[in-house]
């Protein structure tokens, strides 16, 4: 376990991070929300649509060059000129394949009419730039010293926030809108670099070795697989809507995701913040489980607050906010908001199996959870539309997180870990409620 300076490093690095993601929240909810008012449940639907069709083809772009980079910088200071260079270059092809079969696929199948294809082309001009910087995040990351990023981040959000209401304000419509969602990926991966440089680092150091490359490549192929199938997983539901039903539903099912899955950005950014110290290092041994049975715990009742509010207060909110045009919004939202819980369990438990070189065995989670979607999005959505993707989509996520690990022996460990973290739940929560005492007792 890290010392005290290390354990208020992290600390410090939570607090960064989460003021990225509580930004992103506010921004994304509330301008989003506005959008989706302006827009109308079709248009909206449709700019989704094309969104959810872009982000399939995202995973291509990092080729499976992501945790990965940060875990081999944690263990090979000497090595990152090289890690870097080798995982920007394999970015930057990765990302060029990426837009071009995304393109190249909206045409063929045809369900495309013009103004999506227009969408779809300027989007695609932001991807290479959100892409390509992820290395330098990593590298902040490794060094648990993400403020400079944060920074630029948050900058970047800002920007795009006050250039889409500018869209709003002007009615400047649909394609107007995109190029500034091209815009803020192409600002934002230019402050990353920024940041980087002005941490006194120079690119002159980054090095393509070939050799490096093809390692990353070959470790990372499970991984790029994986998350095919998992960018299919997040979307599925979004492109049957399309598919089966119109694009007024896929607005509504989109509008009712807004209040869900605005929480969806707190697992990644804790546990990548707690990766560094807690489940990447090589000399934890029998610590990993430990810890990881403590922070699935912890992720567990942080989830349950999102659901409970939500559930409250969802019905009314959706309907303040959106009116009577996104009607059936709300009952959407009741039924998928329960997906963080499972959401929140899984960060950790993926980072672990990283952790311990079993990218395989994500892919066997990630297949059986896109099967599960499928089926079910066909059973459920041509009957109840918007609200059988819901109900689809939280009976994947609670067959693939919680009864796989049961019944596939090779994530029987995970189980166990399940198990572990019931006991640890209790003990957690005293330190809390001991925490909270002693510092609201001093004030």
């Amino acid at each position: 376990m890290p010392s005290k300076p290390g354990l208020i490093q992290v600390l410090r690095n939570i607090a960064w991070h989460s003021s990225e993601k509580i930004l992103r929240m506010i921004t994304g909810f509330l301008v989003g929300l506005w959008l989706a008012r302006y827009l109308g449940p079709k248009q909206y639907g449709s700019l989704n649509y094309v969104m959810a069709w872009l982000g399939m083809f995202n995973a291509i772009a990092w080729l499976g060059v992501g945790e990965t980079v940060m875990r081999d910088m944690v263990r090979d200071r000497a090595d990152e000129g090289r890690i870097l260079g080798s995982a920007f270059l394999i970015r930057l092809c990765g990302s060029v394949l990426a837009v071009s079969a995304a393109l190249i696929a909206a045409q063929w199948v045809g369900s495309f009419d013009s103004t999506q294809m227009v969408l779809l082309a300027i989007l695609c001009i932001g991807v290479p730039f959100a892409e390509t910087s992820g290395g330098v995040w990593m590298w902040f990351a490794s060094h648990t010293n993400i403020r400079p990023v944060v920074i630029g981040k948050n900058l970047a959000m800002i920007l795009g926030a006050l250039a889409k209401v500018g869209v709003i304000m002007l009615g400047a419509g649909l394609i107007a809108l995109s190029a500034v969602l091209a815009f803020e990926s192409v600002l934002m991966g230019g402050f990353l670099f920024g940041a980087y440089y002005l941490q006194g680092q120079r690119f002159s150091r980054w090095r393509f070795d070939l050799d490096h490359a093809w390692k990353m490549l070959r470790t990372g192929l499970p991984i790029i697989l994986s998350a095919l199938v998992v960018s299919l997983n997040a979307r599925v539901d979004q492109l049957m809507l399309g598919h089966l039903t119109s694009m007024a539903d896929v607005g509504i099912y989109s509008a009712a995701l807004r209040f869900s899955e605005i929480w969806w950005v707190v697992p990644p950014m804790l546990v990548q913040t707690l990766a560094a110290r807690y489940i990447y290092p090589k000399d934890l041994g029998v610590q990993l489980q430990t810890n990881i049975a403590r922070i699935v715990a912890g992720m567990a009742m942080l989830s349950l607050l999102p659901c409970i509010l939500l559930s409250v207060v969802g019905t009314n909110l959706i309907d303040l906010v959106l009116g009577q045009q996104y009607q059936g919004a709300s009952t959407v939202l009741m039924i998928h908001i329960w997906t963080a819980v499972l959401v929140f369990i899984d960060a950790p438990v993926n980072q672990y199996l990283v952790a311990t070189n079993r990218q395989a065995q994500l892919i066997v989670k990630s297949v059986v959870l896109l099967l599960l979607n499928f089926s079910l999005a066909l059973l459920l959505v041509p009957a109840y539309g918007a609200q059988g993707a819901a109900i689809g989509i939280l009976t994947a996520q609670a067959l693939t997180v919680l009864a796989l690990p049961l019944l596939y022996s090779p994530l029987r460990d995970i189980f166990r870990i399940y198990l572990r973290a019931v006991t640890e739940a209790p003990y957690l929560a005293k330190s809390l409620a001991r925490f909270l005492a002693q510092h609201l007792g001093r004030r």
